[in-house]
């Protein structure tokens, strides 16, 4: 099976980066991140998984 080659920039929906997740508690985290129906670049995705790890705890 051989990947599929992407564009820079090219953005995709929630479905697709969902389904490519390897771990579960990435889908997890990306299921509660990313909004229905709104396309986004992997860049965008990678920066919104970042800057929410960064987030402080609040108690």
């Amino acid at each position: 099976m051989t990947k599929a080659k992407t564009r820079p920039g090219q953005k995709f929906g929630k479905a697709a980066f969902l389904n490519a997740a390897k771990k579960t508690n990435e889908r997890l985290l990306l299921q509660v991140l990313l909004k229905d129906g709104t396309t986004y670049t992997k860049e965008e995705v990678t920066k919104l998984v970042e800057d929410w790890k960064k987030k402080e705890v609040k108690a």
